[in-house]
């Protein structure tokens, strides 16, 4: 209702001000633009509306008609009171695809069909000239990789449709309180958790998950159950560094009881480094944890994880970049690489593949990525190819496929999900 009471605010300032122009004076018409237009520069009201259809095309998949029919709303607003900033983003979409029969889907997966949240609201400010804070549900991104999450933990994300999006597209918000200390070019945060969420992972009836769905148990958001998160970053010469620290819940579940439990806290140390070097851009990245719960395993495992890679920026409007990844859970057990852990192995090994390149002004936007996993990257993956073309301003069309690939029990699921998407935008 405040967003609606706003438009009408403003929408009635305009009206208003044509009629004091004809009953008042040019003093008192001039006073009042310029309230008005301060009024307007400290909040703003922005977003866009989608209309997205996709569509499983693999002649195998029992699934052959349209997969998804989306109207979404992205929805923001903006506002500066005195010293503090006030930032809320509301998203919601609806899915007519399980309320008309152009999909031949039997169930409706649980928050599917429709959906609404204020993935972030939080107000932000300036303590002195040194310290900052924000307060609210928001993302943060730690971390270098554009494609590979190794030390970005801190945010859960939405992958009901594996590889349709980037991950910068998939983070949910969450509920934290973030103060950030600046001194020359060195940056410390320390950032309280306030909220538990877990990943968005496929439901039962999708077209990712046919197996019934298992009651889940997350920590309550008590003041027990606040995790710590700190964080050191700063720059030397073309070095970028960042060392991070965590003890929070991971998003990784465990079975017990019949119900899958979240309420495996764990302490993370890791650190990301970037160096440019001419038209390359170096990075890597380490994590480690130190206690990973697994089903039918008294014992918690330590894990470390590892990421190198390269982009190339010395294509016209365009880069290339490959990133390699390698995970290793410590003293393994071999009851890890059963059934009852989806065959999760000792070691996993993941490859990803970007090409982008822009074209007239910027006007198209290409994009290919191929995700691998495997030492030898036949253990499964995706290939995205999409193109992103803006019609004006306002209005753009993304399109584009998506290829499953086999070669593990996980991908090998959903290698026939393969499809092709299409979404028309229109901001505002």
């Amino acid at each position: 209702m405040k967003f609606i009471y706003l438009i009408f605010i403003l929408s009635f300032g305009v009206v208003a001000e044509d009629e004091f122009n004809d009953e008042f004076n040019d003093e008192f018409n001039e006073s009042f633009t310029e309230v008005t237009s301060t009024e307007v520069l400290k909040k703003e009201l922005y977003g866009a509306i989608s209309f997205e259809a996709v569509h499983n095309y693999n002649s195998s998949s029992k699934l052959k008609n349209l997969s998804s029919t989306k109207v979404l709303l992205d929805l923001i607003y903006d506002s500066n009171i005195e010293d503090k900033k006030i930032y809320l983003n509301l998203q919601g979409y609806y899915d007519a695809i399980y309320s008309s029969n152009l999909g031949n889907y039997l169930t409706t997966p649980k928050g599917y069909k429709n959906e609404l949240s204020l993935n972030e609201a939080h107000i932000s400010g300036s303590i002195n000239s040194n310290l900052d804070y924000k307060i609210g549900r928001q993302i943060v991104v730690w971390g270098k990789s554009d494609n590979i999450r190794i030390t970005d933990i801190l945010n859960p994300t939405d992958s009901r449709v594996p590889g349709l999006v980037d991950i910068k597209n998939l983070r949910l918000g969450r509920l934290m309180s973030k103060f950030d200390y600046y001194h020359n070019n060195i940056n410390f945060s320390a950032i309280l958790l306030h909220e538990n969420l877990v990943s968005k992972n496929p439901k039962y009836g999708s077209d990712f998950k046919q197996s019934i769905d298992i009651k889940e148990n997350t920590p309550d958001d008590s003041l027990k159950n606040t995790g710590i998160a700190l964080s050191f970053s700063t720059s030397i010469g073309s070095v970028d560094f960042a060392g991070y620290f965590a003890n929070t819940y991971l998003d990784k579940s465990y079975l017990k009881d019949g119900e899958l439990h979240f309420d495996d806290k764990v302490n993370m140390v890791g650190f990301a480094i970037n160096k440019v070097l001419g038209s390359y851009l170096l990075k890597t990245e380490f994590a480690y944890f130190d206690a990973i719960k697994y089903n039918n395993l008294v014992e918690q495992k330590s894990q470390s994880n590892f990421l190198l890679g390269v982009e190339y920026s010395g294509i016209n409007d365009g880069s290339l970049s490959y990133e390699l990844a390698y995970k290793k859970i410590n003293s393994f057990d071999a009851i890890i690489n059963t059934q009852i852990n989806k065959f999760t192995p000792k070691e996993t090994y993941q490859q990803a593949i970007r090409l982008s390149k822009s074209y007239i002004n910027q006007t198209i936007n290409t994009t290919i990525l191929v995700n691998l996993f495997g030492k030898n990257a036949d253990e499964g993956g995706f290939l995205r190819a999409s193109v992103d073309y803006a019609i004006d301003d306002k209005t753009s069309v993304d399109f584009g496929v998506i290829d499953y690939i086999g070669g593990s029990a996980v991908f090998d699921a959903i290698k026939d999900n393969d499809r092709i998407f299409a979404k028309l935008t229109y901001s505002f």
